[in-house]
């Protein structure tokens, strides 16, 4: 069983240790993951993130396979905010209206200013920003924001953000640590030398006549 997940990431540690005893169901429990991540009304109940995290862990483990990984969390990622949209589009304020978005008027509010602000290029943005990217898609729908500028921004964002949130569970587990760099030993040259740049051994200069002798180093 893996043990070198963070304590933090108790639910992600338990999702890991649950597709590891099912490595042959991985990539659709992880793509299943990342589409409710993206999916409005399902991603502010689903702490997504935190388990897909995890499973950067398992390809640093050798569990699973990086590319199996990564396209299952792009994949996910891209078909759920194409679903927000549609959602947003089709039923537009109502949307809003219904649990648990309806007990979250402040994020509405917050994903409308930012959509408001940065335009198109909120569908990317918002996907790097926390409890944004679980409203924008939709606002962005509702908005009647172009199709094609959508799909462009959500694909281009996807496959960014999937390999970004699997590096730290994979540096969880491989132990990244800087604290060692710089402290390497000189290495040794055949006989026992030390590399170039280390100090030469002292070798008396020869005498000279009507000079007494120079003591030895």
């Amino acid at each position: 069983m893996l043990t070198g997940l963070p304590d933090f990431a108790a639910q992600g540690a338990a999702l890991a240790a649950f597709i590891e005893r099912h490595a042959e169901w991985a990539e659709a429990i992880i793509f299943l993951m990342a589409f409710a991540e993206g999916l409005t009304l399902v991603g502010l109940l689903i702490p997504g993130v935190v388990m897909l995290t995890a499973t950067g862990a398992l390809v640093a483990a050798g569990v699973l396979d990086f590319w199996t990984v990564y396209l299952a969390i792009a994949g996910g990622a891209i078909l759920g905010d194409a679903a927000s949209y549609w959602l947003g589009r089709r039923y537009g304020e109502r949307i809003f209206r219904t649990w648990p978005l309806s007990r979250q008027p402040e994020l509405r509010r917050r994903g409308e200013a930012f959509f408001l602000r940065h335009g198109s290029k909120s569908v990317f943005l918002a996907r790097f920003i926390g409890p944004l990217r679980a409203v924008v898609p939709t606002t962005a729908g509702m908005m009647a924001m172009p199709h094609r500028k959508f799909q462009t921004f959500n694909v281009l964002s996807a496959v960014i953000w999937a390999p970004l949130l699997m590096s730290p569970g994979h540096l969880a587990w491989t132990g990244y640590d800087m604290s060692g760099v710089g402290d390497r030993a000189v290495p040794m040259e055949a006989g026992g030398g030390a590399g170039q740049g280390a100090s030469k051994p002292c070798v008396p200069a020869p005498p000279v006549d009507g000079l007494p002798d120079r003591a030895a180093c």
